[in-house]
């Protein structure tokens, strides 16, 4: 009997181009991963900076419904302004109208031009407080009741 070289080319492994295309993708796959990480984190902030101000913008228009902003107030012709800043450097500025005297003063404008019953006029104490807060911009309206005492020109009766 004849012995026949049986040797077998078993090679196994990787070639060197393998590993470093193996390696290429890892290596992009890594950075696609960080840069995800990193988009994430900085739309989180911006996020809780929006959380933020918007808490302030409600809590300016609370203030403003109980009547407590006692910052600077400027008289305008629509209404009372009020502005200020945060300890943070935010500024904000919350507007009061009365629509009730707004609606009225449109009708005696237009007197001539408009028919009253046209007009929807708000009832007597409606308020509109605009706030806004670092572009953030909250309208409320509300009712209050009107002092006693006040003199309207629909109310007097004339004898």
């Amino acid at each position: 009997m004849k012995l026949r070289n049986t040797k077998t080319n078993n090679k196994t492994g990787f070639t060197i181009l393998e590993v470093m295309v193996a390696l290429a993708i890892v290596g992009i796959s890594i950075g696609i991963f960080f840069s995800i990480i990193g988009n994430s984190s900085r739309l989180r902030e911006k996020i809780d900076r929006h959380t933020e101000l918007l808490l302030l913008a409600r809590t300016k228009t609370e203030e403003a419904l109980l009547g407590i902003l006692g910052e600077k107030k400027i008289k305008g012709n629509e209404g009372n302004i009020f502005e200020g800043m945060t300890k943070d450097g935010v500024q904000w500025r919350v507007s009061e109208v009365d629509k009730y005297k707004e609606a009225k003063d449109k009708i005696s404008l237009n007197m001539k031009h408009v028919d009253e019953d046209l007009i929807e006029v708000p009832p007597k104490g409606t308020i509109m407080l605009s706030t806004l807060v670092g572009g953030i911009s909250i309208e409320t309206i509300f009712f209050s009741e009107e002092p006693e005492g006040e003199d309207n020109e629909e109310e007097t009766t004339s004898d």
